[in-house]
């Protein structure tokens, strides 16, 4: 309870006190990203490249959906590149993303971004949705909320903090320690299974942040080893960039630990209440043995999720002219490989401590 207390008067202070954010939203007088649907597709030509990719030119005309200029009708040419030919033809009553460059002199130019999406992606979601309530019934139902809750703390409250200027570390610890305990007691009900699970979640996410932090400067990671933070500078964005990277690795490792931790204190408890003549020393024994085996499976799937993420980019040292020994110490590759070691480290610790606590407040609900 004095730990809920504790988080909620700590948001409330940050939010109540937070200083007029430095940065805001890019104007958009000048420039727009519209929805537009292909009334018509009045020239078209395709080909291949060399590499086999297909090429196509179209002249579409067009109407814009939203924005300033919804309503009007402009022919705009569009030139695409991919795998395949359907996969970047327009038809028409497809919707496209029309970027509208407006002009001091009042004259504006069209050029379309992309297809839209919103269809697929909508129809995506709703079908997650329906499954995890299927399957997951009211349990679903919950573990929805609770990621809804996350969009909305990490929209709300972490990135505002941060464009204010306030330091990412302190912020995003916090405001995923708060959101940990609205999604565990969400989930898992009010219950002595999720008060040691919030125990240890927040120790080891704690834990995390210090190991992040280390690592960071003993590898003297700057923060600007990927193409969105030198965008983000040149754009005049003056963050603490290092900052950024220590907080991406927090909420990292929190979705994870978040489940292991769970998982990890409902297995123990089951442990007790299937014997409760166990010594503690016996349930953390046995418990040990289901957390190793959750462990060994999470930290591959941890490894197995950021190289996913960095396949490309993999691949692309993979052809470089340079020895491995060398590219892995490039602020880019080096980034990605403290975020996933200090994320599993963490994860690793957190299994013993989690054992150990609810092997020691299970046997303290029976007495």
């Amino acid at each position: 309870m004095l730990l809920l207390l504790g988080l909620g008067v700590a948001i409330s202070i940050l939010h109540a006190t937070k200083p007029p954010a430095q940065y805001a939203a890019q104007d958009a007088s000048l420039e727009e990203t519209v929805q537009a649907e292909v009334l018509a597709v009045k020239q078209e030509s395709s080909s291949e490249d060399e590499t086999g990719m297909a090429q196509i030119s179209q002249l579409l005309e067009l109407e814009i959906l939203s924005g300033e200029h919804q309503g009007e009708q402009v022919e705009v040419t569009y030139n695409g590149l991919g795998p395949e030919l359907r996969d970047i033809q327009f038809q028409p009553g497809e919707r496209a993303m029309v970027m509208i460059l407006t002009q001091p002199t009042g004259e504006s130019y069209y050029g379309i971004a992309d297809h839209l999406r919103w269809r697929p992606l909508g129809a995506l979601a709703v079908l997650f949705a329906l499954v995890t309530v299927l399957i997951g019934r009211w349990q679903g139902v919950r573990a929805i909320g609770g990621l809804l809750l996350s969009i909305l703390l990490i929209g709300v409250f972490i990135l505002p903090q941060i464009l204010a200027g306030r330091e990412p570390v302190l912020i995003t610890v916090v405001g995923m320690g708060a959101l940990m305990a609205a999604t565990l007691y969400l989930i898992q009900g009010w219950n002595p299974i999720s008060h040691t699970a919030l125990l240890a979640l927040l120790f080891s996410l704690a834990l995390t942040a210090l190991l992040a932090i280390f690592w960071t400067r003993s590898a003297h990671l700057t923060g600007f080893g990927s193409e969105e933070t030198l965008y983000l500078q040149s754009t005049g964005v003056q963050l603490d960039m290092r900052g950024l990277v220590l907080a991406g690795i927090i909420i990292g490792a929190a979705g994870v630990l978040d489940d292991v931790i769970l998982a990890q204190a409902v297995s123990v408890f089951e442990l007790y209440r299937a014997n409760p003549t166990f010594t503690r020393r016996e349930i953390y024994r046995r418990g040990m043995k289901v957390g190793n085996a959750h462990l060994a499976s999470m930290i591959n799937t941890l490894v197995l999720a950021y190289t996913s993420s960095a396949l490309p980019l993999l691949i692309l040292f993979y052809l470089y002219p340079e020895p491995w020994y060398l590219t892995i110490n490039r602020e880019l590759i080096a980034e990605e490989l403290i975020h996933t070691l200090v994320g599993s480290l963490g994860l690793i610790l957190a299994v013993p401590l989690t054992t150990a606590l609810a092997a020691w407040v299970s046997g303290l609900t029976e007495e």
